[in-house]
């Protein structure tokens, strides 16, 4: 079907483009929403995990310095709170730093106790 009339088409073409721009601007909305989320996660997960590794070289320092072991809490904020332990036995002095928020991480260092050289560190997500 030809048509010989071309009064309608331009209208006709803008409602189409309409229909189509409604139907991706709320996708388009969503994955800004998913990618603002993301990136928080990510922000958060990056601070969590350096405040673990600042808390055992703050245990290291206290080690060298005055030879003590902590076993106490650090209020970073009113949602961070860090545990920081340290143990030894006859050969190894074990460190540890755990931070319980929304996305915990968990680091561990062990030393030797004669040369205190760094035997083993490691940083993980607990999940």
């Amino acid at each position: 079907m030809y048509i010989e009339k071309k009064d309608g088409y331009v209208l006709f073409m803008n409602l189409i483009l309409i229909t189509l721009i409604g139907l991706f601007i709320p996708l388009l909305i969503q994955q800004q929403k998913l990618n603002y989320r993301i990136l928080n996660n990510r922000i958060s997960a990056a601070q969590n995990k350096e405040a673990v590794e600042s808390a055992l070289q703050y245990q290291l320092y206290f080690f060298e310095k005055e030879n003590l072991l902590l076993d106490e809490d650090i209020n970073l904020s009113e949602e961070i709170k860090i545990t920081i332990k340290g143990k030894e036995d006859d050969n190894f002095i074990y460190l540890t730093a755990e931070i319980d928020s929304g996305i915990p991480y968990i680091a561990e260092m062990t030393m030797e106790k004669e040369s205190l050289k760094i035997v083993n560190k490691i940083i993980y997500r607990s999940e």
